[in-house]
């Protein structure tokens, strides 16, 4: 049993352009789809299409480049070549611009569903269900629909036809708040004014949460004034995951070179370049595969925070051992920020008081002065002391509701 998707590509824009190419922050929409799609186990799309023309089969040819086959169709019995038995289809409307959690609710296991929503005047652009409620634009429908509709004569809606057998068949109604798309969280980009405003909602909306003082208070905010020109262009979400490596890799290189002060001074550049990966992973098509570059990324910066010091004693013709405020305290310092990670990541509904806690950025942003002016010994002393506070700090702080 496979999961295939239909996603339509049809509707066209008033400057004649197809809706399904509109793009919103440096992506295409069928883009943005065919990630999503990915990430809930599609392996092969197809494109409900009028026509091709060449824009959409160069779109569909960097589609295909991440994995996933796509296969322009436009009629029924073109979909029934691509479906076997228990196969489940995934409807996506066109133009349709959705998060990955809806994508992952639809994509559950289990008979035919549909993403309904209320009938208000932010939901005008999707297909009535019945009086009260209609499309939320994502549907999971089974093969025998899509052979029912390759039987029946004539010529057919295929996104439409499917969504009214669907809804014959009493397939299970998935709900959404209407808000949602008030907030911009769901939309059907219907012109590039739409998608305009829906870049901007989402710019202003994003999670810039987590975990981190360090992060929190200075390595997003710069990230936040930047925002717009960073998702404006697909080459800077491609290019930035090898630029923030080497960074760290450049982190590693100098403080081996006995260049501290150096190395810790790119370390708060490729801080801002894992920052810069977090904003872009609520906007691009990417995200899962950038979210797992980022780990492995973040995971070496870690140990380059603890093994510092000895990187540090490589250089030269002597090989010193570091001080032992050095040598010890570091592993400490990363070791508290891991404890730090696993409270925080433990702590659940209680995420609350996010920016108090102790985390890499803040570390080299301090230890990049002490590096400078020579008293790197008393703040390998003070970080891990101060990480400590910190989280007791928000201990006590983020359980407060539970006393009450």
């Amino acid at each position: 049993m496979a999961l295939i998707a239909l996603v339509g590509a049809s509707e066209t824009l008033p400057d004649g352009s197809l809706r399904a190419l509109v793009t919103v922050a440096g992506e295409t929409l069928i883009e943005r789809q065919a990630a999503r799609l990915s990430d809930v186990g599609v392996t092969h799309i197809a494109v409900a299409v009028a026509a091709v023309p060449a824009e959409l089969l160069a779109t569909c040819d960097r589609i295909r480049r991440r994995g996933v086959k796509v296969t322009p169709v436009r009629a029924a019995a073109d979909l029934m070549v691509l479906v076997e038995g228990d196969d489940r289809i995934i409807l996506v409307a066109d133009g349709l611009r959705a998060g990955g959690t809806h994508y992952a609710a639809i994509a559950k296991p289990g008979s035919p569903a549909i993403l309904v929503t209320g009938d208000t005047p932010l939901t005008q652009m999707f297909e009535r269900i019945d009086a009260t409620r209609r499309w939320g634009g994502l549907a999971c429908i089974s093969d025998t629909m899509v052979a029912e509709l390759a039987a029946m004569p004539g010529e057919w809606d295929m996104m439409l036809t499917l969504l009214r057998l669907a809804v014959q068949s009493g397939a299970r109604r998935l709900y959404c708040e209407p808000a949602l798309f008030e907030q911009g969280e769901i939309a059907i980009i219907v012109d590039r004014p739409t998608a305009v405003l829906i870049e901007q909602s989402s710019l202003q909306q994003v999670e810039y949460g987590g975990m981190g003082l360090g992060r929190s208070a200075i390595m997003m905010p710069l990230i936040r004034l930047a925002g717009p020109l960073l998702v404006k262009s697909p080459m800077t979400a491609r290019y930035l995951p090898y630029v923030t490596a080497l960074l760290w890799v450049i982190v590693a290189l100098l403080a081996a070179s006995g260049l501290a002060a150096a190395g810790a001074l790119v370390a708060i550049f490729g801080g801002l370049g894992l920052a810069a990966m977090r904003f872009l992973s609520a906007f691009r098509a990417e995200s899962a595969a950038q979210d797992r570059t980022r780990d492995v990324i973040r995971s070496f910066a870690w140990v380059l925070l603890a093994s510092f010091p000895w990187l540090l004693s490589l250089s030269g013709p002597a090989h010193k051992m570091p001080l032992f405020a050095e040598a010890a305290l570091a592993p400490c310092l990363a070791a508290t920020i891991l404890l730090a990670r696993w409270l925080y990541e433990d702590s659940g509904a209680r995420r609350r008081f996010h920016w108090l806690l102790p985390d890499a950025d803040q570390a080299w942003i301090m230890l990049a002065p002490a590096l400078l002016f020579g008293f790197a010994s008393l703040m390998f002393a003070i970080l891990p002391l101060l990480a400590l506070l910190q989280i007791l700090l928000w201990l006590r702080l983020a359980r407060r509701p539970e006393a009450r």
